[in-house]
């Protein structure tokens, strides 16, 4: 029983799409969490998988090189749509998974585990989860440790969105947030003339830690903002755009 498109449920759609999530570039605060999850599960695949409407997108991925799936191919949205953890001891012998061609062939996913990632007000996101290519099942530690990461996950997801909608109220502001001063913040002077257009734009608040629109506003690839974001990050000693942003903000 192949995944179905979720266009039944406007609302849920609607909270995903506002929090502006999506497409957005990799943060190692996300990478730890799910690094440090496939380690407490003992496995090698682990991903934050957000669930679109026809397809599930990784905002990050351990062990797995694809950056979303189609819908179809996604065991998260079960999980989603029965709004609850899901837990498939063996994916062979399972109705939901059966017929996923993820979980068929030489190396197919025979496991799976996901914890959902909700807002504060309930609405199911996706979830935090792990694969395994044997049957297994989990043991109550290891439960609790995936659950308590999938909440830590969804408190970031908020947090930052929070942080952006303040830079975009403040318009009148706006201007005093990047100072003529290359040493505002320790780190701001190692930053190329690009990435200072892109940590600009970042702490505008309109374009949100999208990469899909950060890349239009310059004229410039998804990918090629996901590397310089990555380089900001990097010479600003940051984990997240969340930690970006309040860094940026105490050197005012």
């Amino acid at each position: 029983m192949q995944a179905k498109p979720h266009p039944e449920n406007a609302k849920r759609l609607e909270v995903l799409w506002n929090l502006d999530v999506l497409d957005s570039g990799p943060e190692q605060v996300y990478d730890d969490l799910a690094k440090l999850t496939a380690d407490i599960c003992e496995t090698s695949f682990s991903m934050v998988s957000l669930v679109d409407r026809d397809r599930q997108w990784f905002k990050s991925k351990c062990g797995l090189q694809l950056d979303e799936t189609p819908i179809e191919q996604s065991i998260c949205s079960h999980a989603v749509a029965e709004e609850t953890y899901l837990e498939i001891s063996d994916t062979a012998q399972d109705i939901r998974t059966v017929d996923n061609p993820l979980c068929q062939g030489e190396r197919a996913f025979r496991f799976y585990a996901g914890a959902l990632l909700k807002t504060v007000d309930g609405w199911p996101l996706g979830t935090l989860c792990i694969l395994d290519t044997k049957p297994r099942e989990l043991s109550g530690l290891q439960r609790q440790a995936l659950s308590v990461h999938a909440k830590h996950v969804s408190r970031q997801i908020e947090m930052t969105k929070a942080l952006i909608d303040g830079l975009a109220f403040d318009t009148p502001n706006q201007n005093k947030l990047i100072p003529d001063d290359p040493n505002f913040i320790y780190g701001y002077e190692k930053l190329t003339p690009r990435e200072r257009e892109i940590h600009k734009l970042i702490l505008n608040g309109e374009f949100g830690s999208s990469s899909k629109k950060i890349g239009r506003a310059l004229g410039i690839s998804p990918r090629t903002v996901d590397h310089h974001r990555a380089n900001i990050m990097g010479k600003l000693e940051v984990d997240s755009v969340a930690e970006l942003i309040a860094k940026s903000l105490r050197g005012l």
